[in-house]
């Protein structure tokens, strides 16, 4: 009686040390959740407050942006792009992913009186008809064409991954764009999902155009970069501030494009 009394005091008293250390690690884990929010979190979102107050000036005040958060491109690298479209006014916009861009762009169309296209390529269909409804919300639907176009496998000379791409017919999109964004699709489990936009798309670029990359702080971006720049020399490169990163290409020798 005496050995099973003693075996529940030890029992007791392990057990009473595993919850006071399992209390003492989430004392630990709030106090430095505390911590991230007087410091990290104000100093992340602050720059995002900012660029999209400018955005809001930019489009005179009149513009109604979805939001910019979560899977949506952030604030500062849609700042990036409005004013490239205020100061470039772009003919023909192609997007790989529609969503907040599309908006943004269609909004920045509209209020700098450019006679200028979007052309917005989408593989999941909610998502175009989450577009396309904010688009007639805003009459905006003008400046648009959006393209549902599913991912098929996709292979290229001399590069051995296989992509899930879009299945781009002919006379789908018109060639000499002026602006290319590059935020789809979805990278998943393909750290290089969206190589395929260099050899599909580059050359159908106008010899002035500019290409907008999002998520290029990510490695699957910046190889992808590095990919594309040793194909075709002739891109340069310039490096914009960005939440998730944002790289703006250009073509330096206009007559030199990447082969397709």
């Amino acid at each position: 009686m005496t050995v099973l009394l003693a075996l529940g005091v030890v029992l007791n008293f392990v057990l009473l040390t595993v919850v006071l250390g399992m209390l003492w690690r989430i004392r630990r884990r709030l106090i430095r959740l505390r911590e991230n929010q007087r410091t990290e979190w104000p100093r992340s979102l602050w720059p995002q407050f900012e660029a999209l107050m400018k955005l809001y000036r930019l489009l005179d005040g009149k513009a109604d942006l979805p939001n910019l958060r979560h899977w949506a491109v952030s604030p500062d690298f849609l700042l990036h792009v409005v004013r490239h479209v205020q100061e470039h006014a772009p003919k023909r916009i192609l997007e790989c992913s529609c969503g907040s861009s599309t908006i943004a762009m269609a909004q920045a169309l509209r209020a700098y009186g450019i006679d200028g296209h979007i052309y917005s390529l989408e593989n999941y269909q909610p998502s175009i008809e989450a577009v396309r409804s904010q688009l007639r919300r805003h009459d905006l639907e003008r400046y648009v064409t959006l393209i549902h176009v599913p991912l098929v496998s996709k292979r290229y000379e001399g590069v051995a991954d296989t992509f899930q791409w879009y299945d781009l017919k002919p006379g789908m999109i018109p060639d000499g764009i002026d602006l290319l964004l590059v935020d789809g699709p979805a990278a998943g489990d393909h750290l290089y999902a969206r190589y395929p936009a260099g050899p599909e798309l580059l050359p159908k670029l106008s010899s002035a155009a500019h290409v907008f990359i999002d998520d290029a702080d990510r490695l699957g971006e910046l190889d992808m970069i590095d990919r594309w720049r040793a194909h075709d020399p002739s891109l340069g490169i310039r490096k914009l501030p960005a939440e998730k990163g944002c790289v703006e290409l250009f073509f330096r020798d206009a007559k030199k494009k990447l082969a397709a």
